[in-house]
């Protein structure tokens, strides 16, 4: 009869072996997996990252492009401002109404 203890202690060690063995193999599949997800994210952010830094380009010549702009607004306002001054100081030299009669 101490032999049945013994078998007995041998098939539990055996079925838990087997029951480790089985969930180590998952545990390895689902690690696969995951190692697979991770690439997969890591190549998606990779090309975000891409993405971004394209637009982050364009955005700085856009910037530039209307720095650009903005500056030469200034600068035509700036003229047109004079050329209106010149224009108004003529009309008050002719006698006010630009057709020589002063009323």
């Amino acid at each position: 009869m101490t032999d049945i203890p013994q078998n007995n202690r041998l098939d539990r060690i055996e079925q838990l072996l087997l029951l480790t063995t089985t969930a180590l193999g998952e545990t390895a599949k689902q690690q696969q997996a995951n190692t697979q997800a991770i690439a997969a994210v890591t190549a998606r952010l990779d090309q975000l990252t891409l993405k971004v830094d394209g637009l982050t380009d364009d955005v700085g010549l856009l910037t530039d492009y209307f720095q650009t702009v903005i500056a030469n607004a200034e600068s035509d306002r700036e003229t047109f401002q004079a050329e209106i001054r010149r224009i108004w100081e003529y009309l008050l030299q002719r006698g006010g109404n630009g057709n020589g009669h002063t009323g």
